[in-house]
């Protein structure tokens, strides 16, 4: 049986520093593009609503 992620078996602790911090600058930017696509569309639905129009 071959190994997918050879990176699911290491641990966290004896990675290189470059890799942890690059795992927690993806994790802010990923919650950050969340927030901010949640809030877009809550503009584009507000806007829809006061034009009108249904939401889907």
């Amino acid at each position: 049986m071959p190994i997918d992620d050879t990176l699911t078996f290491v641990p966290f602790r004896d990675l290189p520093p470059w890799l942890k911090r690059r795992w927690v600058y993806v994790t802010v930017r990923d919650e950050l593009e969340y927030w901010w696509l949640r809030c877009t569309a809550a503009v584009e639905d507000n806007g829809r609503i006061r034009r009108g129009r249904r939401l889907r």
